[in-house]
């Protein structure tokens, strides 16, 4: 599982992600859409790190992948503004975040499990921390790049992780 870290201008963060829906940098199979054999469940989520003056988090899963089939960086989870304190959070896979839950690139207020039309795709899962709520049009899919373009500079860290499905 590859981990990256971000920042908001001249802020230090050492917040990281890990999940245990990810073994060796593969997603597993529940956590796809039924058509490839899952069952649309939401993925783990622990974030570590956080700095202390955290008191929400944004979380992004995209497919950049997507754009060879369908033409665009496809959306499978936005969630915005969900209420946090301390400096580590536990997100049990199918379990709700809390916060506003944005579009996926299927126009649905929901998760949307992995499903790949054409082999295997590499996954992102971005966590976006910020002292304020952020105003973000949940009308909308946001992918990780669009998201960290319109409001990186309003946060104070960020992680991500990298992980692969399809093509079995």
């Amino acid at each position: 599982m590859e981990t990256t870290h971000a920042r908001g201008p001249d802020i230090p963060t050492s917040l990281t992600i890990t999940s245990s829906s990810i073994a060796d940098g593969r997603i597993q199979r529940v956590h796809a859409c039924r058509e490839q054999g899952g069952e649309d469940q939401s993925l783990s989520l622990t974030v570590h790190g956080l700095p202390p003056e955290t008191r929400f988090l944004c979380v992004i899963v995209d497919d950049p992948d997507a754009m060879k089939p369908t033409g665009k960086v496809w959306v499978h989870w936005n969630v915005f503004n969900i209420e946090t304190r301390g400096e580590m959070v536990d997100f049990r896979a199918g379990q709700p975040l809390g916060g506003e839950v944005g579009l996926n690139s299927s126009g649905q207020a929901a998760y949307q499990g992995m499903c790949p039309p054409d082999g295997r795709h590499t996954y992102r899962l971005a966590v976006f921390a910020s002292r304020e709520r952020l105003q973000v049009d949940t009308s909308k899919p946001w992918t990780l790049d669009d998201f960290q373009r319109a409001y990186g500079n309003r946060t104070i860290g960020s992680a991500q992780v990298s992980a692969q499905f399809g093509g079995d």
